[in-house]
């Protein structure tokens, strides 16, 4: 069994974000590591003003979107494969994102 200082460390090593990245929680509690060029995206930027709606603009914490985790898997997917059509329509769907599911898509 390893030692609680080594578990410690692959723990510590485990939530650190990339270089060029950020963290993001989803509504459930799931961690999304992001690049931060995705901030530049329209989609991300309403996901931020659903968040400051949501949460209030002073965060004390993570960063959490009132998003379910299988909307931001998707979301993420749609971003990194550069589906221009379905990331328009996800983007349509934003404003049922509170209680939008990817079957719904």
């Amino acid at each position: 069994m390893r030692s609680s200082k080594k578990l410690s460390e692959i723990i510590g090593k485990w939530r650190k974000r990339r270089k060029g990245h950020f963290v993001v929680y989803a509504k459930e509690g799931k961690r999304f590591v992001v690049p931060l060029y995705y901030l530049n995206h329209p989609i991300f930027r309403v996901l931020l003003e659903m968040a400051e709606e949501e949460f209030g603009s002073t965060i004390h914490g993570p960063l959490q979107v009132p998003c379910e985790e299988e909307l931001m898997d998707y979301i993420i997917t749609l971003l990194r494969k550069n589906w221009q059509l379905d990331i328009e329509k996800a983007f349509v769907s934003m404003n049922t994102c509170r209680g939008a599911s990817v079957s719904s898509f």
